[in-house]
């Protein structure tokens, strides 16, 4: 009989370790949460748009970094990508550490810089399918200062169906000169204004300038209060600029010696006010480059139609 207790021992021994493997190979297959079976996770959208210039937008993006793990985490710096039906729009970093403490979340907001060519593509494709939104996807590298639950970075991504968001387009469409005085003379810029959003947009306290030539604000002006563009809509705008008569002296002489192709840059600069949370209080500054012969061209066939 005793001899058959080293014999129940090692059976003991080799149950024990083989629990102890099923155990093992458990939690290496459930890293990187191999505590809790939970995992980090982001969550990305949207916020604002901050700023608009003929090329590129601000953007702001509203980023939740939470950590379910009874393990804080010490981030080093984070790596964010987001594309719009797989077009990569934002590719960027935020390099100040971060802390993350057990069970619990940190929000950030991460700026964004976007090439208003690359939304427009995009959104011209989807309304030609007659949408009115986009998928979006979201990606964020966590860099750790040390290794966390064995690893050095976390890929996290994640997948959002959301609204295509259409900046104003604005076209310097004529001019006309309304009074010439001693003093002073006005001059009245025609703006085309199209807004292709499902909602309306409005320009708040409005202001433009006009260099002509070598002379630099031959024509500046404002309009008080708000200007509103109706929801997918395109109309012209008159805008009063005011302009000395020496001024006007001077880009005559400089007329008579390129013509019509003497260059003009228009400034355009206002708040947006919109129902849409994205847009509201986003600044617009736009800067338009052309010909005075472009501007004609174009004035002649509005009123041919």
């Amino acid at each position: 009989m005793k001899k058959r207790k080293p014999f129940k021992l090692l059976i003991v021994i080799l149950l024990l370790a083989g629990v102890a493997f099923a155990v093992w190979y458990f939690f290496k297959k459930s890293k990187p949460d191999a505590v809790t079976g939970l995992k980090p996770h982001v969550e990305m959208s949207i916020a604002r748009i901050s700023d608009v210039t003929e090329s590129t937008i601000k953007m702001e993006l509203k980023t939740l970094v939470h950590n379910p793990l009874p393990v804080g985490m010490h981030l080093k710096n984070i790596n964010y990508v987001v594309k719009m039906n797989g077009r990569t729009i934002v590719e960027d970093h935020y390099n100040k550490p971060l802390q993350v403490k057990a069970a619990d979340s940190s929000l950030l907001t991460l700026p964004a810089k976007v090439k208003i060519r690359n939304l427009r593509v995009e959104g011209d494709e989807e309304a030609a399918k007659g949408n009115d939104s986009a998928d979006y996807h979201f990606k964020t590298i966590l860099h750790f200062e040390k290794s966390f639950l064995g690893k050095d970075s976390l890929v996290l991504e994640m997948d959002k169906r959301l609204p295509l968001y259409r900046l104003p387009m604005i076209k310097m469409a004529g001019y006309d000169f309304k009074k010439l005085g001693l003093k002073e003379s006005d001059i009245v810029v025609k703006v085309e204004v199209t807004n292709l959003n499902p909602f309306s947009l409005e320009f708040q306290n409005p202001k433009y300038a006009m260099d002509l030539g070598k002379q630099k604000r031959f024509a500046e002006g404002a309009v008080t209060g708000i200007t509103k563009v109706k929801a997918k809509s395109k109309d012209i705008y008159e805008i009063p600029l005011e302009v000395s008569l020496g001024k006007v002296i001077k880009a005559g002489a400089q007329i008579i010696g390129k013509g019509k192709e003497l260059p003009f840059t228009f400034y355009f600069k206002s708040k947006i006010k919109s129902e849409s949370e994205v847009l509201n209080n986003s600044d617009i500054n736009l800067v338009m480059d052309g010909e005075l012969k472009d501007v004609e061209a174009f004035q002649k066939n509005m009123g041919r139609k």
